[in-house]
C-alpha cells in the first residue's frame, strides 16, 4: 500500500525524532503498529527490508532444520534466530518447529533450479540419513521439554518467593 519511497521517509522521520502521532498524520497511516513494524525491518535488513517484495521465499528442509537446530542449540529468542538467518518473520519459525513436532515438516520435492548432478542415494545412506533424522528430532523433543521443565521449576520458585 506504501511504497519503498514512503516508508524510508517514515522510518527516517522517527528515527529523527518525531512522535508516532505527527507521522501517521502526516502520512495517513493508521496505527503505530506499521511504524513499529518498519523500523524494525529497516534495523534489520536495512532499506532492502522496506521494498514491497512480499513474494513467497522457499526455503529448503535442510535449511529449515538448520535454523531450528541452531535455535534449540543456542536458546535463542524467535526473534534472534529470525535475524541471524534473515527471516522476515519470526512466526515463520515457529510454524517450522510446530510442523517438525507433528511430522509435517519433510524434504520438499520442490527444488530451486534443476540439479541434474545428484547421483541417487544407496540403501544404506539412506538408512543413516533416516537414523540421523530420528535422533535429530528426539533430540530437539528432549530440549524442548527440558527448557518447559526449567521454565515450570523457575516459576514454582517464584510463586514459593511471594508466599
Amino acid at each position: 500500500m506504501f511504497s519503498k519511497e514512503i516508508k524510508i521517509k517514515v522510518v527516517l522521520d522517527y528515527l529523527s525524532g518525531k512522535s508516532y502521532t505527527s507521522i501517521t498524520r502526516k502520512y495517513g497511516i493508521k496505527g503505530s503498529a506499521t511504524i513499529y513494524h518498519w523500523v524494525r525491518l529497516f534495523k534489520e535488513f536495512g532499506v532492502e527490508g522496506l521494498t514491497n517484495n512480499y513474494s513467497k521465499t522457499f526455503y529448503d528442509y535442510s535449511f529449515k532444520i538448520k535454523v531450528i537446530t541452531w535455535r534449540v542449540d543456542h536458546r535463542a529468542s524467535y526473534p534472534v534466530t529470525a535475524k541471524r538467518y534473515k527471516i522476515r518473520n519470526p512466526t515463520t519459525i515457529w510454524q517450522w518447529e510446530r510442523d517438525l513436532e507433528s511430522g509435517r515438516l519433510k524434504p520438499n520435492d520442490r527444488r530451486p533450479g534443476k540439479m541434474t548432478d545428484k547421483k541417487p542415494r544407496t540403501a544404506e545412506e539412506l538408512k543413516h540419513l533416516e537414523e540421523e533424522n530420528r535422533r535429530l528430532k528426539i533430540r530437539v523433543a528432549y530440549l524442548e521439554k527440558l527448557h518447559a521443565l526449567t521454565q515450570k521449576k523457575k516459576n514454582s520458585q517464584i510463586k514459593k518467593k511471594h508466599k
